[in-house]
Order: structure tokens, then sequence, then C-alpha cells
């Protein structure tokens, strides 16, 4: 059986009220966020947005349905590195992907593979990137002598009876070469 003394009743209340101010704090902040996420542009959006808009980076509500409509993307792009080695064969590491869960985790390496070819001053990191693979390359018991990024794009075909997607094709945008 639990006593509490006299002095703290009030103390344990007061963190009551505050973890009940707190969530609904949170909650306002989100459904104030669904709103101004929602409403057609106006002042009204505008004057909630900037309210909202750091709690809404911050919890990832940011998103939009942009991607979708009315111009939706024309490609999709992925990066690969592609490992030259001493004896002549050629190493392929795509980028991480995978279904289920394990796609929001496997979605930041894919955003940030498209950030090395369209940021133009990403040269430290498209080096950075480069030696990572020629050190994976050599971790698996390979001698890497040049390591070349390439941009994968694949045409999303319209929607309608066919295939969704055209023939992917490739572009290198980065080489480094690696020192033995």
């Amino acid at each position: 059986m639990e006593t509490t003394r006299e002095g703290d009743a009030p103390e344990a209340e007061s963190l009551g009220r505050g973890r009940r101010l707190g969530l609904s704090v949170l909650i306002v902040l989100t459904l104030l966020g669904m709103v101004a996420s929602t409403v057609p542009p106006s002042l009204v959006k505008s004057t909630l947005l900037d309210l909202t808009q750091p709690y809404l980076l911050v919890t990832g509500l940011d998103q939009s349905w942009g991607v979708f409509a009315p111009n939706p993307p024309r490609s999709s792009n992925d990066v690969l590195a592609r490992v030259d080695r001493a004896d002549g064969t050629v190493g392929v590491y795509p980028l991480a992907s995978g279904d289920g869960l394990s796609e929001y985790w496997d979605y930041r390496w894919r955003k940030y593979g498209e950030q090395l070819w369209t940021k133009r001053g990403a040269e430290h990191e498209r080096v950075a990137f480069a030696r990572w693979f020629a050190d994976q390359d050599r971790a698996a018991g390979h001698a890497p002598t040049r390591v070349t990024l390439v941009r994968i794009t694949v045409p999303n075909l319209p929607a309608g009876p066919g295939p969704d997607t055209g023939a992917p094709g490739e572009t290198p945008f980065f080489t480094l070469p690696v020192a033995r």
C-alpha cells in the first residue's frame, strides 16, 4: 500500500496538468497543421502555416500531394556506384531499397542519392560517397581502382493500357580514381 505525504499531492497534480497541457498543445498544432495543409491558398492558410510550419517539419507532417498532381514526375531516378577493379571486374552497388517498413529507412538513402546528382555544390559529398563505396569494395576483398556514380532514370509512362515505365537509362555523373 502506497502512502503519500501531505505536500506530494499538489506537485503530482501540477505535473499531470503540465502533461495534459503539453498533449493538448500538440493536438491543437496537429489539427491546425492539417487544416492549413488542406485549405485553398488564402490569408488564413498562410497565417496557419507560419504558426505550424516548424512543428510540421519536425514531425514529418509537412507532406503535400504535389508529387501526384497536377504535374507528376515524368521519371523515377536512382543512384548506383560502379566500381572498377584492378583485376578487370566491375562491382555494382545500388542504393538500399526494400519493401514494407524498410522502405522508410531506405528512402533517406534515395533522397541522398538524388541530392548527389541534383545539387551543384555537392562535390565534397560525391567524393565522400565514392570513397565509401571504394572502402566497401576493398572490405569485400577487392582492389578498387575507380568509382563511378551513375544516375538511373526510368521514364514514368502515362496511365492507361500498356507498361507503367519505359526502358531505364544510365547517366554517369561523377568519377573518382581510387589510389591503391
